[in-house]
């Protein structure tokens, strides 16, 4: 009887386990853009009433050191971290080093960043940005000299090898880019939109 109790304890935790395996990320369509963060300066230009993040910025110094130099997107691949803690995940910074303050334009706190593909001799987007018909929605923030923000993004996978790399507007027309990662995608991910449902009359966005 006791032999049989431990077995059921066993194969218990072994299912309880198996129910706890975080995967990589594997969908057929675009994902909305989904980078976001606290300004380190109160836009006093905006009209106000724009969503807000709680993913402050944080200083660069001895015991966090980034080899970049001015402003730089980099993702990290040396640790896995966890996205809902379901699935498996890397960290994405977006760092500045130079002497001045960077300004980026957001809307509800969402940055102008996203992924791209390498997929028949050229960089496609495997995300994208979402437009509000609110003009409140609309705002810019502020990252300091010397500090960084650190976003977590998912790790795809998917029937098609690639690389893949994040891609943010500076300004009209002036990107910088990250560091090229090995990955896989499906091939929907190039194409279909993920689409949204709408939260009600306070929401402002359609797709």
């Amino acid at each position: 009887m006791k032999h049989n109790l431990l077995t059921f304890a066993l194969f218990f935790l072994y299912v309880t386990a198996l129910g706890q395996v975080k995967k990589d990320l594997n969908i057929k369509y675009k994902l909305r853009g989904q980078i976001y963060a606290h300004s380190s300066i109160e836009d006093t230009t905006a009209a106000g009433g724009f969503g807000s993040s709680d993913n402050l910025a944080k200083q660069i110094n001895d015991s966090i050191i980034f080899d970049e130099t001015g402003i730089f997107l980099k993702i990290d691949t040396t640790k896995i971290v966890s996205i809902a803690d379901k699935f498996n995940g890397y960290n994405l910074f977006l760092g500045n080093k130079t002497d001045t303050i960077l300004k980026l334009e957001a809307s509800d706190s969402r940055l102008s960043i996203i992924a791209e593909a390498f997929y028949k001799n050229e960089w496609q987007a495997i995300e994208y940005l979402p437009s509000s018909w609110c003009g409140n929605s609309y705002h810019n923030v502020y990252l300091k000299t010397n500090q960084f923000w650190a976003f977590v993004i998912p790790r795809f996978t998917g029937k098609i090898k690639t690389k893949i790399r994040y891609k943010l507007l500076i300004s009209k027309g002036n990107y910088i880019y990250s560091n090229e990662i090995n990955a896989s995608i499906n091939k929907g991910q190039l194409t279909e939109k993920q689409g949204h449902k709408s939260q009600g009359l306070m929401d402002p966005y359609i797709d």
